[in-house]
């Protein structure tokens, strides 16, 4: 059975860089998040209320396929977790009231009933980025749907990361600062990184 490391942080944390880089070298498979397919990520920056319940169901059911997928097959990486899905990302939606009761409730039925059928992850990567470290890197790769979204939106995102995450308890967690490695303007930190999470797969 092969191993699933999966990575977790606010948007913009820089997630898929590092994962993508972990994965090539340790020589695992690696499933990207589908942003650049989902058809609703473009209408939900500009009318998040409209289209949140679609945008998160979308991520939610590929995601799950994925992983049960992943279940099959040798170790691989992801640069998102379904944890993250239903704990930040739904919950924020709610929380400000971007999300009905009524949707959240149905949305959070359909997350609980999938992850039974999954088995935990043998690692999460955290990467662990401040409100100001996630604008710069937005910043940086110049998305505009991203660069459109108030700061709040970050800053709530954040706070549920730091509640969620103290509270996570399915595999073991290792973590990444972001605010001091930046793989992208300093490549040796990547050596770092990578004997952490080799040595937590290894006493897990």
């Amino acid at each position: 059975m092969g191993k699933i490391v999966v990575f977790a942080g606010n948007v913009g944390a820089g997630k898929s860089t590092i994962a993508r880089a972990v994965a090539e070298r340790l020589g695992y498979g690696i499933h990207f998040e589908s942003v650049s397919d989902n058809p609703f990520l473009e209408d939900f920056y500009y009318d998040q209320k409209r289209w949140s319940y679609h945008l998160q169901t979308y991520f939610l059911y590929h995601r799950y396929c994925s992983l049960k997928h992943a279940e099959m097959n040798d170790n691989i990486v992801f640069d998102r977790s379904i944890y993250e899905d239903a704990e930040i990302f739904a919950r924020n939606l709610h929380e400000t009231g971007k999300m009905s009761d009524k949707e959240f409730e149905a949305y959070t039925t359909m997350f609980y009933s999938m992850i039974r059928y999954l088995r935990n992850p043998n690692l999460l990567v955290f990467i662990n980025a401040d409100v100001d470290t996630i604008l710069a890197r937005i910043r940086r790769r110049g998305r505009e749907m991203e660069m459109a979204v108030p700061i709040s939106y970050w800053e709530q995102l954040d706070r549920l990361y730091s509640r969620w995450i103290n509270s996570y308890d399915r595999s073991p967690v290792y973590t990444v600062d972001a605010r001091t490695v930046d793989i992208v303007l300093m490549p040796d930190h990547l050596d770092s990184i990578v004997r952490g999470i080799t040595e937590k797969l290894k006493s897990s």
